[in-house]
């Protein structure tokens, strides 16, 4: 397997610029990243909407009631239909989604750490982390701007980070072509 990966480590080495790249404009131009992030969740729920109408189409087949299918696919189709052609608002509904899930996390966060204080030690971690999150899930539901473009900027920052080490692999991988495939890569145990 490793010979297969050696023999196409400009893979990896490709898919580590591009990582890299698209990093730098997300973090540079978070408004590129943010209609990407609109079209990829435009293209996922058409996909899916069509996916439903075609089970609900198999199950009506067999045994007559598909509606929650055809409701669900309608939906899915519906919402990628809007999100495809005015993604603004598509953009600013799944920030605010993000808003209410941290506060959310954060409330179940502090509770849990009040049920478990006389259990564990250390608890305060815990409830620090569920507080820290709900103040920022708050930021973002208060100043939806400034949450999308945290959001561009981790998206970028998390991309960097695994273009830089798609490169690492990839390098290695490259010297271990020209090696041979039975001898071992420095560093690691052959």
């Amino acid at each position: 397997m490793l010979t297969v990966a050696a023999r196409h480590w400009w893979v990896l080495l490709l898919q580590g610029v591009l990582g890299i790249v698209f990093g730098v404009i997300a973090i540079l131009v978070p408004g590129i990243a943010l209609l990407t992030l609109a079209y990829v969740f435009a293209a996922w729920a058409l996909i899916t909407g069509v996916g439903y109408l075609a089970e609900g189409y198999r199950v009506a087949e067999h045994r007559g009631r598909s509606w929650p299918f055809a409701v669900m696919g309608v939906l899915g189709v519906v919402a990628g239909i809007v999100a495809a052609l005015i993604p603004g608002p598509t953009i600013l509904t799944l920030v605010l989604l993000l808003g209410a899930f941290l506060v959310t996390q954060g409330v179940m966060e502090l509770y849990t750490a009040f049920r478990i204080r006389r259990e564990v030690t250390g608890e305060w971690i815990l409830a620090l982390i569920g507080i820290l999150r709900i103040v920022a899930g708050l930021i973002v539901l208060a100043m939806p701007a400034l949450g999308a473009l945290l959001t561009a900027t981790l998206v970028g920052i998390w991309a960097i980070l695994g273009g830089a080490a798609a490169l690492s692999l990839g390098w290695r991988l490259r010297r271990l072509s020209g090696m041979g495939a039975g001898q071992p890569m420095r560093g690691t145990a052959g």
